[in-house]
């Protein structure tokens, strides 16, 4: 009787467990099936490998190609301002002209100062012949002769001196004309028609050729020595020069290096390169700040994610990846450049893996989510 009492107490234990096991499955399924429904809906994309053209940027300044200050060498009043503020002007172009009647007179003088010295030293030549004519006929001395000479040297001295005189007459009246020695566009000038000018005045305007235009930029003693070096090793990939203006598109033109300098600036450790670029419709203008862009000419196959997708914190970048039971999880990554809206990625992913690239803030590590899958751009960087 006890031990039929006993085998009944073990199968109402084994029921009761049973139910409760029951119980526990099913909450778990509920719970579950509540955690999947209440999971917040993500845009995915697969992470793909495309062809990116490698490239490395610097910032730069435009400079002007030429640059000539126009001034006034002689003193005068200015009669004429022959120029449109702003215009471009061709080479041996009139900008200023000088009143020229002072420097007329002056030239004349200085003429006719020539004129007489050529008198004079004609009626010495003369003078110089016949006492020579005399001597050899001994009926003069020698020392009329002599003093005879003199005076024919002292002429030609004068000449001389008298012609001096009237070049820089003439180059004094040339001076009255200030024409521009460069093509290119003039600025604004800094006097009017009517005013006294001269030397003293300072840059009556600027000359700047504008196409082409120079950008400088630097590089550092390390990235100099890197490329030296891949150089020498045969490795060195070549560039072509772009530049990102400050709306932030790029120039259309292609540049070309035309100096590197041939020291290291020791405050700066740093090494300047000049690049010129056409610049046919003078867009680009002198002193304007830029991104030069140095880019390979050979893309390569590259990891890329959408920049959308990267986050950051202390310890660098991640993205949030979708594992295939559809939970996420959080994978540090190392960037590289920037293509277009997307980032290439150098270390940390897989092609193939899934990321979230839109309803980041909703998630959070280890939880679940529903995936929404979207097409990733394929179009060459």
């Amino acid at each position: 009787m006890k031990n039929l009492w006993f085998t009944g107490v073990i199968v109402i234990l084994a029921s009761l467990m049973t139910i409760v096991a029951g119980c526990s499955d099913s909450d778990q399924s509920k719970t579950a099936h509540n955690e999947k429904e209440n999971a917040p809906g993500v845009v995915v994309q697969p992470v793909v490998s495309k062809a990116v053209t490698a490239s490395v940027e610097f910032v730069g300044q435009t400079e002007q190609y030429q640059k000539v200050d126009l001034r006034a060498r002689v003193n005068g009043t200015l009669l004429n301002r022959a120029f449109v503020e702003g215009a471009k002007v061709e080479v041996s172009a009139l900008m200023y002209e000088i009143d020229p009647a002072e420097f007329i007179a002056a030239r004349d003088a200085a003429a006719a100062k020539v004129a007489r010295a050529e008198a004079t030293l004609v009626e010495a030549e003369r003078s110089r012949e016949r006492y020579e004519t005399l001597v050899a006929r001994e009926t003069a001395s020698v020392a009329r002769f002599d003093e005879a000479k003199a005076k024919e040297g002292q002429s030609k001295a004068d000449l001389a001196a008298a012609k001096a005189d009237l070049e820089r007459a003439n180059l004094d009246l040339g001076y009255t004309k200030i024409a521009s020695p460069i093509s290119g566009k003039v600025g604004r000038s800094s006097v009017d028609a009517g005013n006294l000018i001269g030397p003293d005045s300072g840059i009556l305007a600027t000359v700047l050729t504008l196409d082409p235009i120079y950008v400088i930029f630097s590089v550092t003693e390390r990235e100099f020595l890197n490329y030296q070096a891949r150089v020498r090793d045969g490795k060195a990939e070549e560039f072509t020069p772009k530049i990102r203006l400050a709306n932030n598109l790029i120039y259309p033109p292609e540049g070309k290096l035309n100096f590197m300098d041939n020291r290291v600036d020791p405050t700066t450790g740093t090494i300047k390169a000049r690049l010129t670029f056409p610049n046919p419709d003078g867009i680009v203008l002198p002193g304007q700040f830029v991104n030069v862009i140095l880019m390979s000419a050979e893309p390569q196959e590259q990891l890329i994610v959408p920049q959308a997708a990267v986050q950051e914190n202390q310890a660098g970048a991640f993205v949030l990846v979708v594992d295939g039971e559809s939970r996420v999880q959080t994978r540090p990554i190392t960037t590289g450049q920037t293509s277009g809206t997307d980032v290439v990625v150098t270390d940390g992913l897989t092609e193939g893996e899934t990321i979230i690239v839109d309803g980041i803030q909703k998630v959070r590590p280890g939880g679940l989510v529903n995936p929404v899958a979207r097409e990733p751009k394929t179009e060459q960087g």
